[in-house]
């Protein structure tokens, strides 16, 4: 049965002042290097948690979004970086950080080993070569990719994402997400009326699982709009999106949501950002 419903949400700020594992990632991103670049987050200690229930329904959106584990120009076995030192993970395509557990200084020998060169950036130490710049520590690790510095997984102080209004909006929408994926922001296209999107995956367990597109627009009639697309291809897909939930974000930062479960017949999660995309497209043509 198709479920399709409209209600009042606030998506102000709540009393919660503590900072949500998303937050605590995106905090590693500048506001200027999110500018244009789509931002992923995964937690991927959770993922592996939840792996022990189904190793194979995580294949595809239990992956960290790193260059540096699906470049080739990078063989991050070698220097000894295994996934599963990962805690979390956030990029902006081309640079970002990981926090976990590291052998810093077998990591760091592999790397000088390897022909990186040891500089000190900023009061950094880091490792260069061929465009790629590493920053190890015994908690985290920083990387720019394809030439880029570290500039965007330093910001300034009240200059991540973490301290944007439109970043925080989506949080509170998000809920618990194991991964998101962000659109890019660009504040300098007046024609968009979409401020700026997420799609998130959520899971009670391996085997339920849903995916959650939040969208800030730049009114309430723009939500309005959004949540009658959104219900509209639910009822001509049906019964593609059976069980969807819309909701129009009402308060600071209108926009809408909407939840779709996973099928209990798929052998992946995450379908809303790997295959059944007509939800994201309706939301891009407002």
């Amino acid at each position: 049965m198709l479920s399709a419903l409209t209600t009042g949400c606030s998506s102000g700020s709540g009393d919660d002042d503590s900072s949500s594992p998303l937050m605590a990632a995106v905090g590693h991103i500048s506001v200027a290097g999110a500018t244009g670049a789509q931002v992923s987050y995964l937690d991927a200690g959770r993922v592996r948690s939840l792996e022990k229930g189904d190793s194979q329904r995580f294949r595809t959106v239990g992956q960290a979004g790193s260059p540096l584990l699906s470049g080739y120009r990078f063989n991050a076995h070698a220097y000894g970086l295994d996934p599963a030192m990962i805690d979390t993970d956030v990029t902006n395509g081309y640079a970002g950080h990981w926090d976990g557990s590291f052998d810093a200084d077998g990591i760091t020998a592999k790397l000088k080993a390897g022909g990186f060169a040891r500089s000190i950036w900023h009061g950094e130490t880091i490792w260069k070569k061929e465009g790629i710049t590493l920053q190890v520590a015994q908690d985290g690790l920083s990387f720019g990719f394809a030439g880029k510095d570290l500039s965007s997984v330093r910001p300034a102080k009240g200059k991540s994402l973490a301290d944007d209004p439109d970043y925080q909006a989506l949080d509170r929408c998000l809920g618990d997400a194991y991964r998101v994926d962000f659109g890019g922001k660009n504040a300098e296209d007046a024609k968009n009326t979409v401020r700026l999107s997420a799609t998130g995956q959520l899971a009670k367990s391996a085997k339920e699982t849903s995916g959650v597109i939040c969208a800030l627009t730049d009114g309430k009639r723009t939500a309005e709009r959004a949540a009658d697309r959104l219900k509209s291809v639910i009822e001509q897909r049906a019964p593609r999106f059976d069980g969807a939930k819309v909701t129009v974000l009402t308060g600071d930062s209108p926009g809408v949501k909407v939840t779709v479960p996973d099928r209990p017949g798929d052998k992946r999660a995450g379908r809303i950002l790997t295959s059944d995309i007509d939800l994201q497209l309706a939301l891009s043509k407002l």
